[in-house]
C-alpha cells in the first residue's frame, strides 16, 4: 500500500509540533543533566543527593501529567484544548534559570540551596513544565493519522534533536569558557550553569509562545462532551476501562521497563563524560558523528514503522544498541581515554536514548482512546516516573559503590541498562500491532 502524503496543512503543524519538542529537548537536557551537575560540582553534593532529587521530581510528573491531561482534554477555551497549557513553559523557562542562582540565594549556605534546588525543580518546574509536555503530546495524535504518525514522529523527533544539538552545542560552549581541570575530571562551576540554564530556560519561554500563537486545533463545536475532573478521575480505576484498553496498558509496562534502562544512564550521563577529560573539539566531533547517524536511524525507524507496522523493528534495534553501549566501561582505564571507543559507541547510545521512540511513541499513540488523550498520556507519564525513580537509584548506587580501580565509577550505569533494555522485548511482544498493512 503506497503511503499518503502529507498535506501543506499537516506538514505546517507537524513542523510547529516539532519546534515545541525542540523547546522541550533544549529544556528535558538541562533538567536531566545540568541541575544533576549544578548538584555535583556547584554545591559539592554526593550521587545519592542527585537521585533523591531526581526521583521526588519523577513523583511530581506522574502527579500533574494526569492532572493536567484530565484538564486539558476538558478545556473548551477560545484559545483551544491544549494551547492554553503551553503558556507554562514560560514558568518553567524562569525557574530554570533561577535555579542556577540558588547558592546565592542561599547566601552560601550549601544545605539551603539544596532546599531552594528542591523547590524549583519539584514543585515549580514539576507543576509548571508537565502542563507544556502532556499538551505538547498529545498534540501528536490529535493532528495526525494512524498511518502517518511513524513518519509524522520521525519528523517532530528530528527537529526535537536539532533543539537537543543547541543544547549540547550550549554545553560544548561552557566546557570551552568555563571549564576547569581538576584530578576528578571537568568543572564548569556556577558561570557555566548559568549560562547553560538560562539558554534552557529561554528555549522553553518562546517555544511556549510559538506553540500558543501558531498550533491550530480543531473547533470546540467538533469535540467530545466535557466532563468534571472528579468524574475523569474515578475512571482511572474502572475495571471496564482496563480492559477496553488492556493493550494501552501492556505497552505502558514495556515501555517503563525500557525506560528504567535510560534513567539508569541519564542522571549520570555527563557526569561521566566530564570525567572523560576530552577536549571541545574531540567532544564536537563525536556529537556530530553520532547525531548524523542518530538523524538517519530515526527516519528510517518512522518510515519503517508506517510501512511494516510499529512492531517489526523494535526487537533486533533494542538488541542491537544493547550490544553496543555495554562497552562503555572500557572507554577510560586509568588515565587513558579510548577517544575511537567513544566516538563508536556515541551513537548506540543515542538511539537506545532518543531514535528508538519513533516508532514506540507512534505505537501507544495509537492505543490511546480519541477522546481522553491527555488523560491517557498521563498515564503514559508512569513510563517516566516509575522509571525514573528505579533508573536514578540504580544508576545512583551503582556509580557510589561498584567501584574497579582505574575505570570511570559512573560508567558501569552503562552495563546494567541492557539488563532492562532486553527485558522489554518480550512485553512489546505481547503488545497487538496497530498498523496492518494489506
Amino acid at each position: 500500500m503506497k503511503e499518503k502524503a502529507f498535506s501543506k496543512f499537516l506538514r505546517n503543524q507537524v513542523l510547529i509540533i516539532g519546534a515545541l519538542f525542540a523547546g522541550d529537548q533544549i529544556f528535558g537536557f538541562f533538567e536531566q543533566n545540568y541541575l544533576n551537575t549544578y548538584l555535583d560540582q556547584v554545591l559539592g553534593l554526593t550521587p545519592l543527593f542527585i537521585s533523591l532529587m531526581v526521583s521526588l521530581s519523577a513523583v511530581m510528573g506522574l502527579i500533574m501529567n494526569i492532572t493536567w491531561g484530565i484538564i486539558s482534554d476538558n478545556t473548551r477555551s477560545k484559545y483551544g484544548r491544549r494551547r492554553p497549557f503551553l503558556l507554562f513553559g514560560i514558568i518553567a523557562g524562569i525557574s530554570m534559570i533561577i535555579f542556577a542562582f540558588s547558592i546565592d540565594i542561599a547566601g552560601g549556605n550549601i544545605m539551603t540551596a539544596y532546599i531552594i534546588c528542591i523547590i524549583l525543580d519539584v514543585v515549580i518546574i514539576g507543576i509548571s513544565s508537565n502542563a507544556y509536555y502532556v499538551c505538547e503530546r498529545s498534540l501528536i495524535p490529535d493532528t495526525v493519522d494512524l498511518e502517518k504518525r511513524g513518519r509524522a514522529n520521525g519528523i517532530i523527533n528530528n527537529i526535537g534533536y536539532i533543539g537537543l544539538l543547541i543544547a549540547i552545542a550550549a554545553f560544548l560552549v561552557s566546557d570551552l569558557i568555563f571549564g576547569q581541570e581538576t584530578p576528578e575530571g571537568t568543572v564548569i562551576g556556577q558561570m557555566g550553569h548559568i549560562f547553560a540554564l538560562s539558554i534552557g530556560g529561554l528555549s522553553f519561554l518562546i517555544t511556549g509562545l510559538i506553540g500558543f500563537f501558531f498550533i491550530k486545533e480543531k473547533p470546540i463545536s467538533e469535540l467530545p462532551p466535557k466532563k468534571k475532573f472528579l468524574v475523569e478521575l474515578k475512571e482511572i480505576i474502572n475495571i471496564e476501562q482496563f480492559k477496553a484498553n488492556k493493550d494501552f496498558f501492556k505497552i505502558v509496562l514495556a515501555l517503563t521497563i525500557f525506560r528504567t534502562g535510560i534513567s539508569t544512564v541519564m542522571p549520570f550521563l555527563f557526569i561521566w563524560i566530564f570525567a572523560l577529560g576530552l577536549s571541545t573539539v574531540e567532544l564536537l566531533v563525536a556529537v556530530l558523528v553520532g547525531f548524523v547517524i542518530l538523524f538517519l536511524i530515526t527516519s528510517l525507524l518512522g518510515y519503517l514503522a508506517d510501512k511494516h507496522g510499529r512492531r517489526k523493528f523494535i526487537p533486533i534495534s533494542i538488541v542491537i544498541v544493547s550490544i553496543g553501549i555495554i562497552f562503555a566501561p572500557l572507554v577510560k582505564i586509568g588515565n587513558t581515554t579510548n577517544y575511537p571507543l567513544v566516538v563508536f559507541i556515541l551513537p548506540f547510545m543515542l538511539v537506545a536514548v532518543l531514535g528508538l521512540a519513533t516508532p514506540m511513541n507512534a505505537w501507544s499513540q495509537d492505543l490511546i482512546p480519541e477522546d481522553k488523550r491527555g488523560k491517557y498520556f498521563g498515564f503514559l507519564n508512569i513510563i517516566f516516573t516509575i522509571s525514573q525513580i528505579i533508573g536514578s537509584i540504580i544508576g545512583g548506587l551503582v556509580a557510589t559503590y561498584f567501584l574497579i580501580g582505574g575505570l570511570v565509577p559512573e560508567s558501569f550505569v552503562f552495563v546494567f541498562a541492557p539488563i532492562f533494555f532486553l527485558g522489554s522485548i518480550p512485553l512489546f511482544l505481547r503488545v497487538k500491532e496497530t498498523l496492518v498493512r494489506e
